[in-house]
């Protein structure tokens, strides 16, 4: 019921947003990227704030995690394909991400190069895509959760530092996009970051007053 729930969710965000989003990624690139980072930059934050005895070894761990993500979003060796596997793995690695604290499955498709395509896969109604796209959740959910629950039940605070740790080291990627569509002042872009930071902020806290 929770998957039900949960895919329901996304499907029904996706249909209804796809033809904004896709709108807004052709003619607002920098801005919405910029929004992008904000939210990333939220979520590392809150989830650094909830870590437990912050000492060098989880430190050392976020580093690890922020060198690994950024050489991987360099690398992006599926960057140009959308291949029927490319679809099933970039939903299975999204749903995981979904379930991760702090983690945007968004986000996950943005870095793979698979958000544009998605979006517009959903916006021109692809079946062959959105179904394999949705299969892949579903296997990538079932296979995924049991190992999560034990890291985060065995390693809770090592895994939170590494998830940190990638947060940070995907930013490479909407920030190479930004430089890429730049062609106004470069503090026009942190307005919206700043916008998307803080509504996370808010956010976070009327969900602990209404758990309170």
């Amino acid at each position: 019921m929770f998957f039900i729930s949960l895919v329901s969710g996304i499907g029904f965000s996706f249909i209804l947003l796809s033809n904004l989003i896709n709108y807004l990624l052709k003619t607002q690139t920098v801005y919405i990227y910029s929004f992008f980072i904000g939210l990333i930059l939220a979520s590392a934050y809150l989830l650094y704030q909830d870590l437990e005895n912050k000492n060098f070894k989880l430190t050392f761990v976020l580093v690890i995690g922020i060198v690994i993500s950024f050489i991987f979003v360099g690398l992006n060796p599926i960057a140009n394909n959308h291949d029927v596997f490319t679809i099933f793995l970039a939903g299975s690695i999204a749903i995981c991400a979904m379930i991760l604290p702090g983690i945007s499955g968004s986000m996950i498709l943005l870095l793979l190069s698979q958000y544009d395509y998605m979006i517009y896969a959903l916006h021109s109604f692809n079946i062959k895509d959105i179904s394999v796209f949705i299969f892949g959740a579903f296997v990538g959910i079932l296979g995924f959760s049991k190992i999560l629950n034990y890291l985060l039940k065995k390693y809770k605070n090592t895994t939170i530092s590494l998830l940190i740790g990638v947060m940070i080291g995907t930013l490479r990627k909407p920030t190479h996009d930004i430089m890429t569509h730049l062609t106004m002042p470069m503090y026009y872009c942190i307005i919206p970051a700043i916008l998307s930071f803080m509504l996370i902020l808010i956010l976070e806290r009327i969900l602990i007053k209404r758990a309170i």
